[in-house]
C-alpha cells in the first residue's frame, strides 16, 4: 500500500547533475518497498507546492533509499533546487503504473531528464539479466544525465546531442532510427522525455513492430486516481498511467494536446489548433429492469452515477457509463476557467480509512470551453448531470444559460463547496432562493430539471432543504464534504494548499452522517433526495434508499476500489432485491418511513 498522506522527510544528499537537475536522496522503508521502475511519488515543498516525480531508484535494504531527480523547471522546483541536506521535505506514494519489462534484449530511449525513471527500470532489468542498450539525447553534453552510472552499470550506452559536442549529432530519435535500420533488434523499448520526442518513437517502434512502453508526463494534484487532472483520452495518468503501452496511446489525445491546470484543452505545439478527441464508440447501456428508475422525469438505466469532482474530461465520464455507472456528473463548473489552489489538494487521512481530505478549489475549464468535454460524454447513451456553481445570482445565471445550450439532462448546483474562494451559497439561503428561482426559470423551459447540492456544515440540513425546495428546486444532492482543516503537528501548519488550510471530508467517514442526513430531508420533502456521502457497498446503498433516496452518487470509493466499483454495487443489488422479491429498486425506497 503507497503511503498516502504526506510525510516529512530529511533530504540525505543532495548531488547536482548539470545546472537545472539535481538528484535528492531520502530514506523511507515504507516507499522504497513499493516502489516499481516507472512510478511517482509526490514531492511536497511546504508553502509553495506538491508536484510529481519520478522514482530514479528505490532500494529497500539497509535504510529503504529512494532517490529523485528534480529539473528546475517552475516555482516549486526551483524553490526545491535552493534547499540543503538535513532540510524536510513531504513525500507520499508511490503511486502509479510501472514499466513491465519484457524479453532479453531492451532498448531505453531517454530525453534530458526522461532518464531518471528509465535508470531504475534499467537497474531492475540488469537483475533479471537482461541486455540493456540506453540511448540518451539531450541538447548538448552538458545536459546528459547518468550517463556516467549507466556506463559504470555495464550498460550499452549510445549518446546523441544536437549541437554534436558528444557522440551522434541530432535527434535521439534520428539515432534510434539509425540504428534500428542497420539491423539491430530488440524486443521492448521504452522511452521517456519530452512528449513528442516519445510519440516520435512509437511511430518508428510501430513500424518496426516492436513492443513499446512509454512514461507520460501530465499533470498530476491528487496522484490516487480522484480528480482526474491528469486525463488522457479517459486514462488517469497517476492511476492508469504514467506507463502506458504505445498502443493504448494510439487511441488517445498524445502527442497532440493536454490540458491545463484547470482542465482546459491546450495544443502541445503552437502550430496546432485542433484539440479534438478521438470518437469513442457509441455505448448502450444495460437493460436491466430490477435496477431502472425514473427520476425528476428522466429515465435511469440504473440510479448509481459518479459524484461531481470525479469527471473533469466527458472522455473519464463514459468510462464510467462503459463499467456500469447509470447516469454521469460532470467536474463542477463555473463562469471562468480557474486552476483551483496549490498542491496538496487531495489525500488519505488517516492512511488506508478510505477516509480522504480535499481542497481542489473548483479547478474547471469555464462553461464556454466545457462543450467538448460533454460532447465526448454524449457517446454513452446515460443521463448526464452537468455541475455548476457561481457565487452571486448574476454569475450563476451567465453559467445556466450556457449551460442549458448544451446537451444535459439534469443542472446539479453546487451550492456547498466548503472550500472554494468564496463563501459557500448555502451560507445565505436569501441569496440561494434567488439563484434556484433564476435557475427554473431558464433551465425548465429546456425540460431541464435542478438539483442542489447542500453540505452538513450547516447547521440544520433539513431546515435548509426546505427552503431550497420552497424555491422551486426539482431534488436535492447530499451531502457535500465535512468541513475539515488537517494540521501537521511537525510544522504546526495546514496540510492542505488552500491558503487557508480549509477543506472537505469524505468517504467512509461520512457514511454513518449522509445516512441520517438524507432520513431527516426524506421525513420533510415531497421533492427527490440524491444520496452522496460514503457510498462504497451495495448494503450503503440500499440503507441510503431506504432512508428516502432515489438516486445514488459515487466518489471516494472510486478512489480506493476504481472503475470496477459499479459492477460490483450493481451485482449485489440485483441479489438482494432477488433474494427479497423486490420488483424493482424503487420498492426499497422510502422503507424506512413506512414501518
Amino acid at each position: 500500500m503507497p503511503l498516502n498522506i504526506s510525510t516529512l522527510h530529511r533530504i540525505e544528499e543532495i548531488k547536482e547533475e548539470y545546472e537545472e537537475v539535481k538528484t535528492f536522496k531520502f530514506y523511507s522503508k515504507e516507499i522504497a518497498k513499493e516502489s516499481e521502475p516507472g512510478q511517482f511519488i509526490m514531492v511536497w515543498n511546504p508553502g509553495i507546492d506538491e508536484i510529481p516525480i519520478s522514482i530514479a531508484e528505490a532500494s529497500p535494504s539497509p535504510n529503504g533509499e529512494v532517490e529523485i531527480a528534480i529539473a528546475a523547471i517552475g516555482d516549486c522546483t526551483h524553490s526545491l533546487h535552493q534547499k540543503h541536506v538535513g532540510d524536510l521535505i513531504g513525500l507520499r506514494g508511490p503511486y502509479g503504473k510501472g514499466f513491465t519489462l519484457q524479453g532479453k534484449r531492451i532498448c531505453m530511449v531517454a530525453g534530458g531528464y526522461g532518464a531518471a525513471p528509465l535508470r531504475f527500470a534499467a537497474k531492475r532489468a540488469k537483475e533479471s539479466d537482461k541486455h540493456i542498450v540506453v540511448l540518451e539525447g539531450a541538447r548538448s553534453s552538458t545536459e546528459l544525465l547518468y550517463i556516467e552510472e549507466f556506463e559504470r552499470s555495464g550498460y550499452e550506452v549510445r549518446i546523441s546531442t544536437e549541437d554534436g559536442s558528444r557522440g551522434y549529432k541530432g535527434l535521439v530519435t534520428e539515432l534510434l532510427e539509425e540504428i534500428l535500420t542497420s539491423g539491430e533488434k530488440f524486443e521492448q523499448i521504452l522511452t521517456c522525455g519530452p512528449e513528442l520526442m516519445m510519440k516520435r518513437v512509437c511511430e518508428i517502434t510501430r513500424r518496426e513492430r516492436i513492443t513499446t512502453q512509454v512514461s507520460v508526463e501530465r499533470i498530476v494534484k491528487c496522484g490516487c486516481g480522484a480528480c482526474g487532472s491528469c486525463d488522457l483520452g479517459g486514462y488517469r495518468a497517476c492511476k492508469d498511467g504514467p506507463v502506458f503501452g504505445a498502443e493504448e496511446l494510439g487511441r488517445t489525445e498524445f502527442g497532440k494536446w493536454k490540458r491545463e491546470k484547470s482542465g482546459k484543452r491546450i495544443a502541445i505545439t503552437p502550430q496546432s489548433t485542433n484539440v479534438l478527441s478521438i470518437p469513442s464508440s457509441q455505448f448502450t447501456p444495460e437493460y436491466e429492469p430490477l435496477l431502472k428508475t425514473v427520476v425528476c422525469g428522466i429515465s435511469f438505466p440504473n440510479p448509481i452515477a459518479n459524484a461531481a469532482g470525479f469527471g473533469v474530461s466527458g472522455k473519464s465520464l463514459y468510462r464510467y457509463a462503459v463499467a456500469g455507472a447509470g447516469a454521469v456528473v460532470t467536474k463542477s463548473v463555473g463562469l471562468n476557467e480557474q486552476e483551483g489552489y496549490p498542491n496538496p489538494t487531495f489525500f488519505e487521512l488517516p492512511p488506508h480509512s478510505h477516509s480522504y481530505v480535499n481542497a481542489m478549489g473548483l479547478p474547471n475549464p469555464g462553461i464556454n470551453n466545457y462543450g467538448l468535454e460533454i460532447e465526448d460524454a454524449k457517446y454513452a447513451d446515460v443521463p448526464l448531470i452537468l455541475s455548476i456553481f457561481g457565487k452571486d445570482v448574476e454569475e450563476c445565471r451567465e453559467v445556466a444559460e450556457i449551460a442549458v445550450e448544451y446537451p444535459i439532462d439534469m443542472l446539479e448546483f453546487n451550492a456547498s463547496c466548503p472550500h472554494s474562494d468564496f463563501v459557500a451559497v448555502e451560507n445565505n439561503p436569501k441569496v440561494l432562493r434567488h439563484i434556484i428561482k433564476m435557475l427554473r426559470d431558464i433551465a425548465h423551459p429546456k425540460g431541464i430539471p435542478i438539483a442542489v447540492k447542500i453540505s452538513p456544515n450547516m447547521g440544520d440540513p433539513a431546515g435548509l432543504a426546505m427552503q431550497v425546495e420552497q424555491a422551486g428546486a426539482d431534488a436535492i444532492t447530499a451531502i457535500n464534504t465535512l468541513i475539515s482543516r488537517p494540521i501537521d503537528r511537525t510544522r504546526n501548519s495546514p496540510l492542505l494548499g488552500n491558503p487557508t488550510g480549509y477543506g472537505g471530508k469524505s468517504g467512509k467517514k461520512l457514511t454513518v452522517a449522509g445516512k441520517q442526513i438524507v432520513f431527516s430531508l426524506c421525513e420533510e420533502l415531497k421533492i427527490p433526495v440524491i444520496a452522496v456521502g460514503g457510498i462504497f457497498s451495495a448494503k450503503d446503498v440500499i440503507e441510503y434508499a431506504m432512508n428516502g433516496a432515489s438516486l445514488f452518487q459515487v466518489g471516494s470509493a472510486l478512489v480506493s476500489e476504481g472503475f470496477e466499483i459499479f459492477p460490483r454495487i450493481k451485482k449485489e443489488l440485483k441479489e438482494y432485491l432477488a433474494a427479497n422479491s423486490n420488483k424493482n429498486i424503487s420498492e426499497v425506497v422510502g422503507e424506512a418511513h413506512r414501518r
